[in-house]
């Protein structure tokens, strides 16, 4: 009995088919992170020390408005004014770029940063 070409082909086709549906889908995912493997992190890339971040100081100095009669800083969003506290910190004394705090007996000094450099057109 002759093979008929066209067996042939659909006989090739199964083969691939079964060949790549045996495959796990997951067998590789490009998006997943490096290191990531069959659903854990592999403990030989997890090891590596990352470089360490600097640490916050968890108080961020926002704006200063000082008026006649008053002195104001934003800090972590807040309204504060001398005398006032914010978390467990006390506002000493608002300057003109710095503000004064007392966290737990030690004095701290948040700087307002820069303003962003204009524009020009």
């Amino acid at each position: 009995m002759a093979c008929n070409p066209f067996t042939h082909t659909v006989a090739m086709l199964v083969c691939v088919l079964g060949v790549l549906l045996s495959v796990p889908a997951q067998a590789y995912d490009p998006m997943a992170p490096p290191g990531f493997k069959d659903g854990e992190i592999d403990s030989t890339r997890a090891t590596k020390k990352s470089p360490k971040k600097p640490k916050k100081s968890g108080y961020v100095l926002r704006q200063i408005v000082i008026h006649a009669s008053n002195k104001s800083a934003v800090i972590n969003g807040y309204i504060v004014n001398e005398g006032s506290y914010i978390k467990d910190a006390l506002v000493k004394k608002i300057n003109n770029n710095t503000v004064e705090l007392v966290v737990l007996g030690k004095k701290k000094v948040l700087t307002l940063e820069a303003s962003l450099p204009r524009i020009r057109r």
